[in-house]
């Protein structure tokens, strides 16, 4: 047992277990460890962003960042179970494949499909890892990761990364990704991150052919994602109504 890590543990279960506002000295006597050893591990947990100290009095607290190391309570079946209508909604109004992908590590893959009743259609391999950058599904994960765009930005180098910086901060503040040609020059698509108990756990994706999925059809997408969730609470999407107008007619139109 590494024995700093099992006192840091120690520390923020000390302080959520006895009001969440407590004194360094409060942790020494409770944790039988001398002030400096205490103030050590509370300023390092303060600078990590787990613990702030109170603006009146000298206490510290946890902060709500402890809870990103929460896994989101739900199974894959469960998710599976609970979105596969959505996905088939997605799709019989929009005449586009649609896709649930989700994040494996630095990949993800498409546990999902439904596909469209079209002589031509978007067809993604499944069960198939992809690396993330290279498609609007990968980029949405990266957004909402600051381990995986750490790890890009050593993949690709300071010069590369600060342009797809650029586009990642975008689709943070949209809400949602495209892809217009970039991974095939035949392929569109948008994607949207879904969130269940604050955390991203996959990302929906509408594809379809460049000629007839374009920008209208992307924001006709968003619409009819947004109003297929509606009813599962649970899950939520952050679309900016900023950056995205909705369109009058939530019907895609099909050829």
């Amino acid at each position: 047992m590494i024995h700093s890590v099992k006192k840091a543990f120690d520390i923020l279960e000390y302080i959520s277990n006895n009001g969440n506002m407590v004194r360094l000295n409060d942790v020494a006597q409770a944790m039988e460890l001398n002030k400096t050893t205490v103030h050590n591990f509370l300023d390092t947990l303060k600078q990590m962003g787990y613990l702030e100290q109170d603006e009146l009095s000298p206490r510290y607290r946890i902060t709500s960042k402890i809870q990103c190391l929460h896994a989101p309570d739900i199974s894959s079946e469960i998710l599976k179970s609970e979105l596969r209508p959505i996905l088939q909604q997605i799709t019989e109004s929009t005449g586009e494949s649609t896709y649930l992908a989700v994040q494996m590590g630095s990949f993800y893959r498409h546990e999902l499909k439904s596909l469209p009743n079209r002589t031509l259609r978007i067809t993604l391999n499944m069960g198939k890892e992809y690396e993330m950058g290279t498609t609007a599904i990968g980029k949405v994960f990266l957004a909402n990761s600051e381990y995986l765009q750490i790890a890009q930005k050593k993949y690709k180098g300071e010069t590369e990364y600060l342009d797809l910086k650029d586009e990642l901060d975008t689709i943070r503040t949209n809400g949602y990704a495209l892809d217009v040609q970039q991974y095939d020059p035949d392929l569109n698509c948008v994607a949207v991150p879904l969130f269940y108990q604050r955390k991203i756990i996959a990302v929906l994706c509408v594809s379809g052919p460049s000629y007839r999925f374009g920008q209208v059809q992307f924001h006709q997408a968003i619409d009819i994602i947004t109003q297929a969730l509606k009813n599962l609470t649970q899950y939520t999407i952050k679309i900016s109504t900023k950056n995205h107008t909705p369109v009058n007619s939530t019907k895609a139109k099909r050829e």
